[in-house]
């Protein structure tokens, strides 16, 4: 099956409407848009490239992410999709590449013209306004766009007025039509696979790296394209890395295994984490401290309803984490004060989560009127009033991260809010994160992901099997 077969039947439908709500949002009376999709990014020494990633801009309004492709539209002529043309010496190593027919049917544009004709379509636009989106690789390689050098087209873009257009799209990036809901379900439909396939087998003695070549396996094997990021999958202390890269290290019995990763359906990202024990069982801690985390967790998703804003669940979570946190003597005092200091961003030093589509951090998430300078919001990535078609994750966690927790100043400024003590004993425990992708309906939540255990009894239901 061909990619375009696996796109929705509806798909050049959603698309057409798509890109009438951008033209409305524009506004445009004159001038002309140019969305690149981007050009493969050579490795330097060898004859190969890095894997290519259309620019999610134009993979929106396309439909379809095709290197070296272009999208332009003004408002006269409407939009228009130039593709490269694939030379017979080309074919022979890349095949003949897409055909154009085929790309008209799938995007549902009645322009699909070939990428040497981009420069007589902007010569005769010559005097107007050019606004820029997408890739702007487009300026530093337009030879390769069969532009020749920028200089001789006598154009420049309208920077200011590009990013004021740029914030429309991101705004209609929020809310995901049907065909896009319908990608991110496949996409998380194989993460679900990945997930489930490291519940029943992760066992001490696998190392992280192995771990990870086995879940992302099960991504592909379900019609997964890709991964929608760099895994993670922490073990031990490594679960306290944020943003950590699996390593040949061994898991051990006793320790935690955090894993944060999903698949990627064409083009649509999907974002799942779970954390369980190595062994068969929590040990006592561990069990309190991951009902604490999935307790915040199940509330805030049962606070996801259109109109409910994103930072008041964020807040609301942090506060929850600082009195759990106190109830098992690891802060101490007051919750007024350890809230007033924000003591509590030590073990919780991300947000709640983030939109999710065509990037795992997806545009238009925060608002950007709103200041986040308190340090609970400092590293909030979706800060809005939520709607029906939105798709958030909701991923609260506790960490013990060494290099925050050994910093002689923090220690100064939270001597009183924190039990060293009990933490200098905790110092290896890691993390435990628990993240789910949920679709804003209607009614409230629907959680895409639960297809993945994630209450401790069917946790250990499935780590007994391990043995």
């Amino acid at each position: 099956m061909s990619e375009f077969e696996r796109y929705p039947a509806d798909w050049p439908e959603h698309l057409r409407r798509r890109r009438k709500r951008v033209e409305r949002a524009w506004g445009l009376a004159r001038g002309s848009v140019v969305v690149p999709a981007g050009l493969p990014v050579p490795i330097a020494g060898t004859d190969q490239f890095h894997e290519f990633h259309a620019h999610p801009e134009h993979r929106y309004l396309a439909g379809v992410g095709l290197p070296g492709s272009v999208l332009t539209f003004d408002p006269e002529e409407g939009w228009s999709l130039f593709l490269p043309v694939v030379s017979r010496e080309e074919a022979v190593w890349v095949g003949p590449g897409p055909d154009p027919a085929a790309v008209a049917a799938v995007t549902g544009l009645e322009r699909v013209r070939a990428l040497g004709e981009l420069r007589s379509w902007l010569e005769a636009r010559r005097g107007e306004p050019l606004y820029l989106l997408g890739n702007d690789d487009l300026l530093q390689r337009p030879e390769e766009y069969g532009l020749g050098k920028w200089e001789t087209l006598e154009f420049d873009v309208a920077r200011a007025e590009s990013e004021e257009l740029r914030a429309r799209v991101d705004e209609a990036r929020r809310i995901k039509d049907a065909g896009e809901i319908a990608l991110i379900r496949r996409a998380v439909e194989a993460s679900v696979a990945g997930h489930l396939w490291a519940l029943r087998h992760a066992r001490p003695g696998m190392t992280e790296r192995a771990l990870q070549v086995e879940i992302e396996a099960e991504f592909f094997r379900h019609d997964g394209d890709r991964t929608a990021y760099g895994s993670i999958v922490g073990a031990g202390p490594d679960g306290a890395i944020l943003h950590f890269a699996p390593t040949r290290r061994e898991i051990r019995d006793g320790e935690l295994v955090l894993i944060d990763a999903g698949a990627e359906y064409l083009g649509y990202a999907s974002d799942v984490t779970r954390t369980f024990p190595a062994g068969p069982r929590f040990e006592p801690l561990q069990r309190e401290l991951y009902e604490l985390v999935l307790g915040v967790q199940e509330r805030a998703i049962g606070r996801v309803r259109p109109g409910a804003d994103y930072r008041d669940l964020h807040l609301a979570a942090s506060a929850e984490i600082a009195e759990g946190l106190r109830a098992l003597g690891i802060l101490r005092g007051s919750l007024d004060r350890i809230l007033e200091g924000d003591a509590q961003t030590l073990f919780f030093p991300h947000g709640l989560g983030h939109m999710l589509g065509l990037a795992t951090h997806d545009a238009g998430g925060c608002l950007p009127e709103r200041k986040r300078e308190r340090p609970a919001l400092r590293y909030l990535r979706a800060d809005l009033p939520l709607a029906e078609g939105m798709v958030v994750t909701i991923e609260p966690g506790v960490y013990f991260i060494r290099p925050l927790l050994e910093d002689r100043e923090v220690r100064e400024t939270f001597a009183d809010e924190v039990n060293w003590e009990l933490v200098d004993r905790l110092l290896d425990f890691g993390g435990i994160r628990i993240e789910d992708d949920v679709l804003v309906t209607a009614e409230g939540a629907e959680v895409l992901s639960s297809g993945v255990p994630k209450r401790t009894a069917e946790i250990e239901a499935l780590r007994e099997e391990v043995g």
